[in-house]
């Protein structure tokens, strides 16, 4: 058979070129393309690269459509256009990949779900809306800065199948109050994640978390660490997953060279809030008694006394070398609900009538809660107050404001603790704004450590300087 088609061929082979070698005029109805050598190879390639990139897209539409991004945000106007702003990016980097966009929700949206900033409440709504066609849900915060393609290429590392929890690990080195003492023996083995980084739940993890919510509802009431506080309800005392490290999720600055391995980043610097309060704008009251007259006070006089136009010292007993003022509320050991009520109202009626903003201050706390007037003077007006004189204040704030529609902002820079009791890495990002207890620890050297306005400040008249390695 070769051969014969072989002899039928050639004829037509000699027909044709029998008539190429007729005279051009005579060559009617009869084209030759001359394709250059190689040029069939270019003209594959570009199909080859065609649909490579279809492929490619086609991918990572439908890994897109896999994550629902939900930012960790606040309905304070400006912490809510700073989140509007990362959701903004987020859709823009999906855009110029993809048509189909993902789903980025923000957490003070989702309005039908009581404490919806603890994360778990939202647990069977994710469940049930994004449990069949979603792998993962990814959190982060307001501040954290996401690379869309790199992330992608990070969790698509992970099998989304399975029950996975993904973060950058912090951990304690030594064992502190805010976690309860967790972990006493080895408070290094456990990991929780820095949202500042972001985390990621699998949806398998996230259907398992909202059925077990669903047959036993939280119990605690409050929250005092919720990244530590979720891991440890994801672990399970060891029947679900520990966190996962991710290196790639980062809380470096974008413009570290570190970055350039990085899916996520995070703005560590103090947010741009307009111009600053004036000191004569802002009333400070000190809460103490006069068991620590003689040990507390002095430290507030020798570190950030000065900074203050305007303060009053509250105890229960009138000391005039101080001074302080006595409000009639006796000292209670716990809560000093009545004592913090006492100062609201002196604060509206008599201390500093016009001053726009009041900041309540422990005597072992280096800030703590910060009201404006407008916030008083409605709080005061409602018939919200202490269930009892040693109710704990911050609790029966929260709960006033609550009710009267006020939000309460959250910082991440007020620290309830003294900076040992954060890990390193998770102060490394922030400017913090204060730490609070003076157990075993030298005060001073914590605010000219990580409080005082400069560097190094003037101590007794000489310059002062610490390394935060030593604290």
């Amino acid at each position: 058979m070769p051969r014969a088609r072989g002899r039928r061929l050639l004829p037509l082979l000699l027909a044709a070129c029998a008539l190429l070698l007729r005279p051009p005029l005579r060559a009617r109805a009869f084209a030759v393309n001359v394709v250059p050598e190689g040029a069939e190879d270019e003209t594959e390639l570009a199909v080859l690269q065609k649909s490579e990139k279809r492929d490619t897209t086609s991918k990572i539409s439908q890994e897109l459509k896999e994550i629902v991004f939900v930012i960790q945000s606040q309905s304070n106007s400006f912490h809510s256009k700073r989140a509007e702003d990362l959701k903004r990016d987020i859709l823009k980097q999906a855009a110029d990949l993809v048509k189909e966009l993902p789903t980025v929700l923000l957490i003070h949206e989702m309005d039908g779900h009581e404490g919806a900033w603890t994360i778990l409440p939202l647990m069977e709504d994710f469940s049930v809306t994004y449990g069949r066609n979603s792998s993962w849900i990814f959190f982060c915060e307001e501040d954290t800065r996401i690379q869309v393609v790199k992330l992608l290429q990070t969790l698509g590392r992970f099998d989304g199948s399975k029950e996975c929890f993904l973060g950058k690990a912090l951990y304690d080195e030594e064992s502190t109050i805010i976690h309860h003492y967790a972990f006493a023996e080895n408070p290094t083995a456990f990991k929780f994640p820095d949202f500042a980084a972001g985390w990621a739940l699998s949806i398998p993890l996230v259907n398992k978390l909202a059925k077990k919510l669903k047959s036993e509802p939280l119990k605690s009431d409050f929250t005092i660490d919720l990244k530590h506080e979720i891991a440890l309800y994801i672990w399970q005392k060891g029947e679900g997953p520990h966190l996962t490290p991710v290196p790639e999720f980062c809380t470096d600055d974008v413009s570290s060279y570190k970055a350039d391995n990085c899916a996520t980043t995070f703005s560590n610097f103090l947010p741009l809030c307009g111009e600053p309060v004036k000191k004569e704008d802002v009333f400070i009251a000190v809460k103490t008694c006069q068991k620590f007259h003689g040990d507390r006070i002095p430290v507030v006089k020798r570190t950030w006394e000065r900074e203050a136009a305007l303060i009053e010292y509250y105890s229960d007993y009138a000391d005039i070398s101080i001074p302080t003022i006595d409000l009639g509320i006796p000292n209670t050991d716990r809560g000093h609900c009545g004592k913090t009520f006492a100062i609201l109202e002196r604060f509206l009626n008599q201390s500093s009538p016009r001053t726009p903003w009041l900041v309540i201050v422990d005597d072992d706390t280096l800030i703590r809660m910060v009201f404006s007037r407008i916030a008083v003077q409605k709080l005061l007006a409602s018939k919200c107050r202490c269930y009892s004189m040693d109710a704990p204040d911050d609790m029966v704030l929260g709960m006033c404001f609550s009710g009267l529609g006020i939000p309460i902002t959250h910082s991440p820079l007020f620290h309830q603790a003294r900076p040992m009791d954060y890990p390193k890495d998770y102060l490394s990002h922030q400017i913090p704004i204060s730490f609070h207890k003076h157990w075993n620890i030298d005060p001073v050297k914590v605010y000219f450590t990580w409080l005082a306005p400069n560097t190094e400040e003037s101590l007794n008249g000489k310059k002062v300087g610490y390394s935060r390695e030593d604290l």
